[in-house]
């Protein structure tokens, strides 16, 4: 939509300078007092003419620069929220993690604690094999 008011702006501006320069054609044929006032007059139309270029060009770099500034503060916040949902992914592994690694520990006990189990029995059977062993012998 700013497009289109600048191009609208643009052949207005064109329109002008084809109305001036019919007008210089026909100031070839006034006095060079009436020059003198036209050439004025067009000067200060086209002072106007710029000053108001100047201040939609001006509001239109404002409104600009607000989208923008709109559209990097909604990119930022996307960021935020997918490095937050990362980390807590990353969290969930990690406590999965950490919970398989509880149950294989738990497991390596459990083994050792049947080890040493077997270990004492069969260190009782032959505690016994001795014992019997000394009394026959």
């Amino acid at each position: 939509m700013a497009n289109t008011d600048l191009s609208t702006q643009f052949e207005k501006i064109s329109d002008r300078a084809k109305t001036a320069t019919n007008n210089l054609r026909a100031a070839s044929q006034r006095s060079r007092n009436q020059l003198a006032v036209d050439a004025a007059s067009a000067r200060d139309k086209a002072t106007a003419a710029a000053n108001q270029l100047k201040d939609n060009a001006a509001s239109a770099g404002h409104k600009t620069s607000s989208h923008w500034q709109e559209i990097r503060d909604k990119w930022q916040a996307h960021v935020a929220k997918a490095q937050t949902r990362v980390e807590e992914k990353a969290d969930q592994l990690d406590a999965r993690a950490a919970a398989v690694d509880a149950d294989i520990a738990e497991s390596y006990a459990l083994d050792a604690i049947d080890f040493a189990q077997a270990a004492v029995d069969e260190a009782v059977r032959g505690a016994r094999c001795d014992v019997r062993a000394r009394r026959r012998g």
